[in-house]
């Protein structure tokens, strides 16, 4: 279906994986803390938390930036291009999921799909040799058990964007 979810496939992953760890680097330059999660689908998605001192307009605005500076690192492998037939071949970062209304599975959320995926946090050390469909709703629980919450931490490392808002990155 055009304009669908795309489909998974390992070598589209893999580099999702590769494009999510430049993207923690670019982050960890700007001392952001992230955290990563499979969509329970066939993506990633990349979590900064930050303090609510700015609506969703700076916000997606700060991480367009911080977006470009990844896309102007990596131009064969990234995009933030909407026509889907101008990215075709490149992952999609999409900044602008940082809008008021959009929604996204939340972590360890079940998706409607064969197999019952789960939507797991993951360790940055894992993207490397992970896929999504190895997380389901039967090992998820022994790696919650096994790993505790990895995304315990997260309400603890939020950041004041004041520094990035409106600057020219």
């Amino acid at each position: 279906m055009a304009g669908g979810e795309p489909e998974l496939n390992c070598r589209a992953f893999a580099k999702g994986a590769e494009v999510a760890l430049a993207l923690k680097e670019v982050l960890d330059q700007f001392s952001l803390s992230s955290f990563v999660k499979t969509s329970g689908k066939t993506g990633l998605y990349i979590y900064v938390p930050v303090l609510r001192h700015y609506d969703f307009k700076p916000t997606r605005k700060t991480c367009e930036l911080i977006g470009r500076v990844l896309m102007e690192r990596n131009p064969r492998d990234v995009t933030m291009q909407w026509t889907i037939e101008k990215r075709v071949g490149k992952i999609f970062l999409d900044h602008n999921q940082n809008v008021r209304g959009k929604n996204m599975a939340s972590i360890y959320s079940l998706r409607p799909l064969m197999g019952a995926p789960v939507s797991t946090p993951l360790r940055c050390g894992e993207l490397e040799d992970v896929y999504p469909i190895q997380f389901t709703i039967e090992p998820v629980p022994d790696r919650i058990e096994k790993l505790g919450d990895l995304w315990s931490g997260i309400l603890d490392a939020k950041h004041d964007l004041g520094r990035l808002v409106g600057a020219e990155i």
